[in-house]
């Protein structure tokens, strides 16, 4: 059985954000905690509740939430229209605490793609609008270039990739 507080937390949580098993179980230990300190729960209370966290767990995964694949697939997909490098993709996947072997798996099979280089390249620079921003500071087309160039290394793309669609775009 579930407290009323793990219940109504996780409830509200899991109604607002797509996270993970093991990414949810460190929230609500930190909730926990936080709320502890701020002294709204006491010492014993706060033993219960870090013990009933498993049984919250399998609760929620009963009714549904915590599909790996699925939610590795919306992430996915979600970043590849915010225009994130192969690199910042990895980076967030493990931050999102997914299954490791899963995630790079699934990674794996995405980035064989070769046009994905350069869906994600046009996204960033569409989103960004970089070049539109450049472009109105009225230099030269050499320095647009470089420093395009340089703010797409910085956002972990490939040298080469960057280039040649530099070079279609400028």
């Amino acid at each position: 059985m579930i407290s009323d507080y793990l219940k109504k937390y996780s409830t509200y949580y899991l109604s607002r954000y797509n996270v993970t098993k093991r990414k949810f179980e460190d929230i609500l230990k930190k909730k926990i905690t936080k709320d502890y300190l701020e002294k709204k729960i006491s010492e014993s209370e706060h033993h219960e509740l870090i013990q009933e966290i498993s049984n919250a767990l399998k609760y929620f995964e009963e009714i549904g939430f915590f599909n790996e694949e699925r939610m590795l697939e919306i992430s996915f997909d979600d970043f590849v229209k915010k225009g994130y490098s192969q690199k910042k993709i990895k980076y967030k996947f493990l931050s999102a605490k997914f299954n490791r072997d899963k995630a790079n798996l699934f990674l794996k099979k995405k980035f064989e793609d070769e046009k994905l280089k350069q869906t994600l390249l046009i996204n960033y620079l569409n989103k960004s609008k970089i070049v539109e921003k450049q472009k109105k500071l009225n230099i030269s087309d050499k320095q647009l270039f470089d420093k395009i160039l340089s703010k797409l290394s910085q956002q972990g793309f490939e040298y080469e990739d960057s280039i040649k669609i530099l070079n279609k775009i400028i």
